[in-house]
């Protein structure tokens, strides 16, 4: 991945990280996540091409823990235009990840996904993931203005 491919990858994370499609996705899509992985980590940030266009992705980081001799390889995203789904885009991406990862020392792969995305979990699956413990994250919206409190200013 290179600087000029930032843009696609926006693009084609937009297109794939909908709101219809995950209505509880912790963590959101955006440009900061392209430009903070890209930055920190570009060795671990990858793009598939076809016929000279960006088609898919992959970014994470490494995890070093203090004290400890294990260091973790985090794919944070990964992503693949519709169109070119099913032809091992996906697979190549994450192979070349692992790979990346493990030259840098990671003795481990951590991925996460919604319980609820079917695809993503029988893909991992199939890269030999086994299923961790379960972990639920919970959501609440914040209105402005909560009429039945003070408003408190800070």
């Amino acid at each position: 991945m290179n600087i000029y491919d930032l843009a696609s990858v926006y693009s084609i994370g937009l297109s794939v990280f909908t709101k219809d499609a995950y209505v509880f996705l912790y963590r959101t899509w955006d440009t900061y996540e392209v430009t903070e992985l890209f930055s920190s980590s570009p060795e671990l940030c990858m793009v598939a091409e076809y016929d000279g266009h960006v088609v898919g992705f992959a970014l994470g980081f490494l995890i070093a823990k203090p004290k400890s001799p294990w260091t973790y390889g985090y794919l944070v995203w990964t992503g693949v235009q519709k169109e070119y789904q099913r032809y091992n885009i996906g697979r190549a991406l994450y192979r070349d990840f692992e790979r990346r990862a493990k030259r840098e020392g990671a003795r481990m792969m951590i991925i996460d996904t919604e319980g609820t995305n079917i695809q993503a979990l029988k893909f991992f699956r199939a890269m030999g993931f086994s299923r961790g413990s379960e972990h639920i994250w919970m959501t609440k919206v914040l209105s402005r203005t909560d009429r039945s409190r003070k408003r408190v200013v800070a």
